[in-house]
């Protein structure tokens, strides 16, 4: 599983079947320094994330489970919409002021 944070979506009016009915987002997955990494996945999501907010994402079965078909052609999935991330044992200074600021503005720049 990875935190990213919502930058778009994906629309698509011809797809498979079984990809009906999902919506697409376009996720930046975070590294340690609250900074989204150059990449960028094309998530499904059944939740409802909203662009600017940061989401848990899972990849594989984990994803297809949490859809709810394990036959769908996806690969990663929304699984969560967080609140806030604490990190508290560590003994990194720079992971703990990158949970600090994570947690403070919830993704939004």
């Amino acid at each position: 599983m990875f935190l990213g944070k919502v930058v778009g979506t994906v629309w698509s009016t011809k797809k498979s079947p079984d990809l009906e009915g999902i919506r697409f987002l376009v996720v930046h997955p975070y590294d340690l320094d609250k900074e989204p990494t150059r990449n960028i996945v094309v998530v499904a999501d059944r939740l409802g994330a909203g662009t600017g907010e940061m989401v848990i994402c899972a990849y594989g079965k984990a994803a297809r489970t949490a859809i709810g078909n394990q036959e769908m052609a996806i690969e990663a999935a929304v699984v969560g919409i967080v609140d806030r991330v604490d990190i508290t044992d560590t003994t990194s200074e720079e992971m703990r002021e990158a949970a600090v600021q994570l947690a403070r503005d919830n993704g939004r720049p």
